[in-house]
């Protein structure tokens, strides 16, 4: 259904707007994304709800409303700086039981840029399997969807609190950590693994260090670390 929208007071853009909120996101389980190519992963994963754009779009599903905008509201709407012109509300992703033999675990990452970048990579790598912990960036932030770059609508990503890491029983624990670790030509691989990220600025917390079975470091020279993006990318590879 096509409908037109005039006015930066409309209702739906008001709603919109407030999916930028963290806490507003969580409440109605949506959030937003922009342009052609998150749009096209989200309607493969029949998750959109609804369409705002300065032209329609062909081929849209019928039961999905496209709101036909102008530019002062688009400019209003829209995070970027060179916008393609169509954004749209997406619904959550459903929380999966954990299925395959490689899992991320992600403890405490902030940084959005950070987060999607290592949620591409996860992807691309066939880590299908995601925890995040609770005090992780949301999966759900703006800025985490454009640097995944859609990978969030291809993985499962769960919420659970570092004691979870104990449920995983048949698991390998490999935490990263420079001190007391061993580096990965001394790793001897398991199939099934689960590989913990860090924060930033403080790396793995002390009580998933205690429960971990590996602490694994990266060989580097000249500086004191990586960025948790970087070194993720490394170890996924690697072990994969």
């Amino acid at each position: 259904m096509i409908y037109y929208i005039s006015s930066k007071q409309n209702s739906k853009i008001k709603d919109l707007l407030s999916l930028y909120k963290s806490n507003i996101r969580e409440k109605e389980r949506k959030f937003v994304v922009e342009g052609f190519h998150l749009l096209e992963m989200a309607l493969i994963n029949n998750k959109v709800e609804a369409i705002f754009t300065l032209k329609e779009i062909n081929s849209i599903p019928e039961n999905i409303p496209q709101y036909i905008i102008n530019e002062d509201i688009l400019n209003k709407i829209s995070l970027l700086k060179n916008s393609q012109g169509v954004l749209a509300v997406v619904s959550f992703n459903e929380e999966k039981p954990i299925s395959s033999n490689k899992v991320l675990y992600l403890d405490d990452v902030s940084d959005p840029g950070n987060l999607g970048t290592i949620l591409r990579t996860a992807l691309a790598f066939s880590y299908k399997d995601i925890i995040v912990s609770k005090n992780t960036c949301s999966i759900y932030n703006e800025k985490v969807i454009q640097a995944s770059q859609g990978a969030i609508f291809k993985l499962n990503i769960i919420k659970k609190d570092y004691t979870y890491l104990k449920e995983l029983k048949d698991y390998l624990v490999i935490a990263t950590e420079i001190k007391g670790s061993i580096t990965l030509d001394e790793l001897v691989k398991k199939d099934k693994f689960v590989l913990v990220l860090g924060n930033e600025s403080h790396g793995v917390r002390n009580e998933i260090l205690s429960l971990s079975d590996i602490r694994l470091r990266i060989d580097i020279k000249d500086i004191e670390s990586l960025n948790v993006a970087i070194a993720g990318a490394i170890l996924m590879y690697e072990l994969k």
